[in-house]
């Protein structure tokens, strides 16, 4: 009795990916168990662990040596098929669904026709945000003189028509690679085997298309530009169906390569030239229409790129419908017309180009079709154009819908960029145009509801301008929650709290002690010494009148004044003054110790002290530094002096100015002990003699005198006087 042939032979080529090799088994299970199918691997190097895997789905196997020619693996698993059609797959893609194969065949309509498509969506991130989408063909009905060709990007032939598009999506990873070598290394292996084939079959126009996409995914845009003109010169004189839709990825691909390489007014020139051929089909002049709106719009010949978005839109519209019709025409390069990256340039192009010119219908009528709550595919710098242009144009309702929908976009940073750009301009350059333009920004942008305190900045901002800010403490509430450091904004957000009696103290209070906390120190971390006395000064005036000793105690207030004190020591110019100095450290150690202290243990503050931050161990020892000051105890201030250098360098200078003055006081201090009282009391009667002298204009001679003097009682206070008179007089 003969055997029954399976109605389908699936084949699949596993060199043994072993992170994707069971969800591929498992994304054809469903089709097999529904369709009388059987399933062959082609093993070309899978090791024993995979293999005891895949037993669990087959037990027909092909072993095969690789060679670098995948037409060869695939006729292997050809030559065993028994099923009455054929499908192969590889082991880095898997099923979304097979719904539409399995009505396909169960249905009975797979005998009206020779072959079938399936969609191909190849990813090329592992988030699924970048894709392309293409008809492959994969399935096919098993004649006896259908073969795979082609030893890289194989295919069957012959194929004959009819065929069908099926929706059934596979979803394909095989183009993201672990590193840029490995890339480099798989696209080199195909560059050398398309050009081998090229050799040897000059006339097959489909070697040369893979090997300028080869180019492409190399980066390599002068090699691809090259093929592409080679491909125009030595087909220009085919003319059959095949070689028309293969040549239109030539002209497609070569102006592609020149925008890439920034040849905008070449790639202009192409794209007028290849819209002459007519030979060319209607997918590949919807591309071309595309490219030239690029090329055009990046001269800034708006009103030529506006034509070619117009022409393109046409095409597209006549086409979009038309999926058999689109499939039959498609080619390398060409087909990008049709996908979301090609589409969304043209709509960028288009809307742009209105704007330059002037016009608002583009935007208005297809800003929406981007598809903001999905994959986002947008021109470099569309969004920056387009806030700029907000800002140029009169005020229209729909603006604020679309400033929305950018602000609640995530990663949308040069919309901010932009909103910055214009605001800094105003500043810089105060000129009523440039006013005017921030401040119609301000209007929509203050209308908007957004988790960004930009967004409550600008309502504040306008809210002035205007002269009504509606709920202003609601306004400083929101923006101070939405902002790290509060204290970084801009001068004039407290100087219009001031202006409309907004309480700052009570919104301090509302800031989570974490985030006050880490913008506190961000702000000090980050500003000049003048700022610092500023905003010390404004969280000083927000404390109330009443209370304030109680009201500073709070945690915020006590951590805020600690850096603030922390600040004077390193920046503050009190470093040739001893009083000074001590006074301004005294403060500091004072501060810190009493905030820390609320949080740690007296054990905390002895010995290596890891748990305390840096500025809090320095703080343990000043405050041991002023005791032994205080006791007058010379070896224990110099024992805290070298133990205290180190512990915060950025007190170190400090400690070092500390080190000068208390040098120079003890000095001054033995020197006027040594003094008798014989000598004070002649010192006396040598000033008298001195102020003699000058008052008889012997300035020179008191001037020798004065030296004497100094050298035997450095430390009398009338020195620096007589000093003053004397130089005076010179002068």
């Amino acid at each position: 009795m003969k055997e029954k042939r399976p109605l389908l032979t699936i084949s699949l080529l596993s060199c043994g990916r072993t992170k994707t090799i069971k969800k591929c088994l498992d994304s054809i299970v469903p089709l097999m168990q529904k369709v009388d199918s059987e399933l062959i691997i082609v093993d070309t190097g899978c090791n024993e662990e995979i293999k005891e895997l895949m037993r669990g789905y087959t037990d027909q196997f092909v072993s095969f040596t690789w060679c670098d020619d995948f037409s060869k693996a695939r006729n292997a698993g050809l030559e065993k098929a028994r099923g009455e059609w054929f499908m192969y797959l590889d082991d880095d893609e898997w099923f979304i669904d097979t719904k539409e194969i399995e009505d396909f065949f169960l249905s009975g309509e797979y005998k009206k026709y020779y072959f079938a498509c399936y969609i191909q969506r190849n990813y090329l991130n592992y988030n699924k945000q970048v894709f392309t989408d293409t008809w492959v063909s994969r399935l096919v009905r098993l004649e006896k003189n259908v073969r795979f060709v082609s030893c890289i990007h194989e295919y069957f032939s012959p194929l004959s028509e009819p065929y069908k598009l099926l929706h059934s999506m596979v979803e394909h990873f095989g183009y993201i690679y672990g590193s840029k070598e490995e890339e480099r290394k798989h696209i080199r292996r195909n560059v050398l085997l398309l050009q081998k084939m090229i050799r040897q079959e000059t006339d097959t126009i489909r070697w040369w298309t893979h090997l300028a996409n080869e180019y492409r995914a190399g980066e390599e845009y002068h090699q691809m530009q090259e093929l592409c003109r080679k491909g125009l010169e030595h087909f220009k004189n085919f003319n059959d169906e095949e070689t028309n839709r293969e040549r239109g990825s030539f002209y497609c691909g070569l102006v592609e390569a020149e925008l890439l390489s920034a040849y905008y007014e070449q790639a202009e020139k192409d794209v007028e030239a290849a819209l002459l051929d007519k030979r060319n089909n209607q997918v590949c002049q919807t591309r071309l229409y595309n490219l030239g709106a690029d090329a055009c719009y990046r001269q800034g010949k708006y009103r030529e790129s506006e034509r070619y978005c117009e022409k393109y839109m046409e095409y597209y519209d006549r086409l979009i419908k038309d999926e058999k019709e689109r499939q039959r025409q498609e080619a390398f390069f060409a087909q990008t017309a049709f996908e979301p990256a090609g589409r969304y340039s043209a709509l960028c192009f288009y809307i742009l180009s209105g704007l330059h010119l002037g016009k608002t219908e583009a935007l208005k009528k297809y800003f929406w079709e981007f598809g903001w709550n999905g994959t986002l595919m947008l021109y470099n710098g569309f969004v920056g154009e387009v806030v700029d242009a907000m800002s140029r144009f009169p005020y229209e309702e729909e603006f604020v819908r679309m400033a929305e929908t950018m602000a609640n976009r995530p990663g949308l940073g040069d919309l901010w960029d932009k909103l910055l750009e214009i605001e800094g301009a105003a500043k810089e350059k105060p000129t009523p145009e440039n006013q005017e333009h921030f401040y119609n920004l301000a209007r929509i942008f203050s209308q908007i509801t957004v988790p960004n305190h930009y967004v409550w900045y600008l309502k504040i901002l306008y809210g002035d301008h205007i002269g009504n800010i509606e709920n202003a403490d609601e306004c400083y509430e929101k923006m101070f929650h939405y902002v790290a450091d509060i204290f970084q904004l801009d001068d004039k957000v407290f100087e219009i709290a001031q202006k409309y009696h907004v309480d700052l103290g009570a919104q301090f209070a509302k800031i989570p002690f974490d985030q006050w906390r880490m913008g506190v120190d961000a702000f000090f971390a980050n500003s000049t010494y003048e700022k610092i006395l500023d905003r010390t000064q404004i969280v000083r005036n927000s404390m109330p009148g009443e209370g304030a000793a109680a009201h500073e105690s709070t945690v915020r207030y006590d951590y805020f004044f600690m850096k603030a004190a922390e600040a004077d020591v390193i920046y503050g110019n009190n470093k040739d003054d001893l009083t000074a100095l001590q006074s301004c450290l005294r403060t500091f150690s004072d501060r810190c110790l009493a905030f820390y202290g609320q949080f740690y243990k007296d054990s905390a503050f002895q010995g290596e002290m890891e748990l305390l931050t840096k500025p809090c161990r320095a703080a343990v020892k000043i405050a041991e530094l002023l005791e032994a000051y205080e006791s007058g105890d010379r070896q224990r201030i110099g024992e805290s002096l070298k133990a205290a250098v180190g512990v915060f360098p950025d007190f170190d200078p400090a400690f070092k100015a500390y080190t000068t003055l208390y040098a120079a006081e003890e000095k001054a201090k033995l020197a006027a002990a040594s003094v008798s009282p014989e000598m004070r009391a002649l010192a006396e009667q040598i000033k008298e003699k001195i102020s003699a002298l000058l008052r008889q204009g012997m300035t020179a001679e008191s001037y020798q005198i004065l030296q004497q003097l100094k050298s035997f009682v450095p430390d009398d206070p009338d020195i620096p006087s007589l000093e003053k008179q004397i130089s005076m007089r010179f002068s």
